[in-house]
């Protein structure tokens, strides 16, 4: 007999994220031959047509006085950082800015568990109102199992004050206390949380994020060496030092043919002199157009500081590794995104600040464009990647909680 499971986060197309595509995935992939999917998300008033047809998605609207704004399509420097700073008043100010939406969704939710029979639960962190809702339903109705998915730290992260981590702590105790399992999208993140936990009986597993279209090894090869970023520049992510180390290799090889492509990205930094000849800065595109960018280029750069936080792969590492072309890795050494390229001879890797290696690491990669050297890649494992696999995962994961 099927099971029904109910998904609950505030993230779901039509808004744009990593946080969208994971539980978007979730719902795409689950087998429908053991599963019935509902989905309960946010109503942010955005035309949206599903190609689930099979996925019954259910919609409350955020009827606080003031609440945070989305970010679901690309806007001006001024305009972006407008609302970057509104949703941090609003998030510093307000209580719970999802409260409202906790209610109406709570008393919607009631009907549809006994309506449905749902089985199961899977909510998502962050925000935080989708596991106070889940703690609520799992309380009225016991016999629910209940998947407390993180995608990100909660008392552990180093982003937050000491009031906002004592409140994450008595959360993560209900939490520990009411569910069943826990998943996240790193064992690091999974043992953080595992260390806290009080309650051995709750289970933990790690469900990554993943890419979601095929794979396919195209034979590229530019007349100029081309070097691709996508995505945006924010909080301690910077090109600056890429830049710095391009500027040696540059002044090393006068007259060397190459192009950087930032694609999607918001100019809050200085191009040097010197290279602004070399990088453009191309506007937002479609997804789908992004991965074309990628999959037109002879080198990926990603960049993810050092900073003592580990556990991070970052999102884009995924579509890097499924369109099946080198990357250049500013990132921790010592952390999982590392491991995963290295052991997918994805490409080459330098601690963001280490100029030096970072220098070493675009010679290195240019000869092999040079020479034309064909990159064997670990395919096996970068096909563990796909979305599909990782929610296949999640369905053996599933299946111990019941």
């Amino acid at each position: 007999m099927k099971k029904n499971i109910l998904i609950i986060s505030i993230y779901y197309p039509p808004i744009q994220s990593i946080a969208s595509n994971r539980l978007y995935s979730f719902a795409k992939y689950l087998n429908r031959d053991k599963y019935n999917i509902f989905v309960h998300t946010l109503d942010e008033g955005k035309a949206f047509s599903s190609d689930l047809e099979d996925v019954v998605v259910s919609r409350v609207k955020n009827s606080a006085l003031f609440k945070p704004l989305t970010f679901e399509k690309r806007t001006n420097k001024i305009v972006h950082y407008s609302k970057v700073c509104y949703n941090i008043m609003v998030k510093r100010f307000s209580k719970n800015i999802y409260q409202s939406w906790i209610d109406e969704s709570y008393e919607l939710l009631k009907l549809k568990i006994k309506e449905e029979n749902i089985d199961l639960i899977l909510s998502s962190f962050a925000p935080d109102a989708s596991h106070l809702l889940a703690l609520k339903l799992k309380k009225e109705f016991p016999h629910l199992k209940w998947i407390a998915d993180m995608r990100d730290e909660m008392s552990c992260s180093p982003y937050i004050d000491g009031t906002m981590k004592t409140y994450y702590e008595e959360l993560e105790q209900q939490i520990f206390k009411y569910a069943n399992a826990l998943t996240s999208v790193s064992k690091p993140l999974l043992d953080d949380f595992r260390l806290i936990c009080k309650n051995e009986k709750v289970l933990f597993g790690e469900i990554r994020n993943g890419y979601d279209f095929f794979l396919e090894e195209g034979e590229i090869h530019n007349k100029i060496f081309m070097i691709t970023y996508t995505g945006n520049f924010y909080g301690d992510i910077s090109p600056v030092n890429f830049f710095k180390a391009l500027e040696k290799f540059v002044d090393k090889n006068k007259g060397i043919q190459l192009k950087v492509q930032l694609v999607g990205v918001k100019t809050h930094f200085e191009i040097p002199n010197n290279l602004k000849k070399l990088v453009e800065v191309i506007p937002s595109v479609p997804h789908k157009k992004a991965i074309e960018f990628m999959k037109q280029s002879n080198v990926l750069l990603l960049i993810y500081p050092t900073n003592g936080r580990k556990g991070v792969y970052t999102g884009k590492l995924f579509e890097y590794l499924g369109v099946l072309k080198p990357i250049l890795a500013l990132i921790d050494e010592d952390d999982v995104a590392s491991e995963l390229i290295t052991e997918c001879n994805a490409g080459y890797v330098a601690d963001d600040s280490n100029i030096e290696k970072i220098e070493e690491n675009i010679a290195l990669m240019y000869e092999e464009y040079r020479k034309k050297e064909k990159r064997v890649f670990n395919i096996e494992l970068i096909e563990k990647h796909h979305r599909a696999e990782q929610v296949k995962r999640l369905e053996n994961f599933m299946e111990e909680c019941f």
